[in-house]
C-alpha cells in the first residue's frame, strides 16, 4: 500500500516539472521524512525508482509501468463504484484507493469489460442499468442473506448513512 502511493507521489510530483527530493514525497504523503526514505530505499532495490545525484526521484521505465497499471485500476474500481453502484464519489475514491493495491488486472479488466457493456446501447445492458437503479433488498428483520452471512451489510450501510436532521 504505501509503496503504490510512494510512487503514485513520485509520478505526480514529477508531472509538474520538476523531480521531486524525498522531502517533497513526505509532505505530499504526509509522512516522516525518515519513513519516505526506508521507503525510496525498497523502491529503489526493486528498480522502481532512480536517485539522481542531486537526490531527486525518478521513476524507472519499470516504476512508471506499474504506476500506470495502479492508476487505471484505481479508475476502474472508482467508476465502478460511483457510476455503476451509486456509491458517493469520496467514498468511491477512498474505497478505489484499497482495492487497486490487491486487485489483478486480469480482474480489473473484467471489470473494465463489464462497465463497457453497462454503458453500451445494447437493449440488454440498458435494461440491466434500469432494473438495478430501482432494485431494492431487503433482508427480513434479525435474519441474513446468503451473501451477508454473519452480519447483513445493507443495514450497516443504512446505519451509517448520514441522517437529515429535521427543520422546523
Amino acid at each position: 500500500h504505501s509503496t503504490a502511493h510512494s510512487l503514485l507521489a513520485v509520478a505526480s510530483l514529477a508531472e509538474r516539472g520538476s523531480q521531486p527530493r524525498a522531502a517533497d514525497v513526505a509532505r505530499r504523503l504526509g509522512v516522516s521524512r525518515a519513513a519516505v526514505s526506508m521507503q525510496v530505499k525498497n523502491l529503489r532495490e526493486h528498480g522502481l525508482v532512480r536517485l539522481g545525484k542531486d537526490n531527486r526521484l525518478s521513476l524507472s521505465r519499470d516504476g512508471t509501468d506499474l504506476v500506470a497499471r495502479i492508476a487505471s485500476k484505481r479508475e476502474v474500481f472508482k467508476a465502478f463504484l460511483h457510476e455503476v453502484l451509486g456509491v458517493d464519489s469520496k467514498v468511491a475514491e477512498q474505497d478505489a484507493c484499497k482495492i487497486e493495491h490487491l486487485v489483478s488486472e486480469e480482474s480489473g479488466a473484467a471489470l473494465v469489460r463489464f462497465i463497457h457493456f453497462l454503458h453500451s446501447e445494447d437493449d440488454v445492458s440498458t435494461d440491466f442499468v434500469d432494473r438495478f437503479k430501482h432494485a431494492t433488498a431487503d433482508c427480513p428483520p434479525d435474519a441474513t442473506c446468503p451473501l451477508c452471512r454473519e452480519v447483513c451489510l445493507l443495514q450497516l450501510a443504512d446505519d451509517a448513512r448520514p441522517r437529515k436532521v429535521p427543520t422546523e
